[in-house]
């Protein structure tokens, strides 16, 4: 997913989308292990987006705590 699609999701929307993203990532690190694995980059996009999310997860409390001061 593209950053500006994550941005306008909601908190509960990427809470979600990371359960999915972490499911998939170890769905795709059998296939690998087994050889059954086509795709590789998909591997490396889904870690992108598991680190995007977090990121904007991130941003998101922080500018909470400023807010709440």
């Amino acid at each position: 997913m593209k950053l500006y699609e994550l941005k306008q999701m909601s908190t509960k929307d990427l809470l979600n989308t990371l359960k999915e993203s972490y499911d998939a990532l170890d769905n795709y690190r059998f296939q690998h292990a087994s050889g059954q694995l086509e795709n590789y980059k998909s591997l490396k996009n889904t870690k992108k987006t598991i680190a995007r999310i977090l990121t904007i997860l991130k941003e998101r409390e922080k500018t909470e705590k400023e807010q709440s001061k």
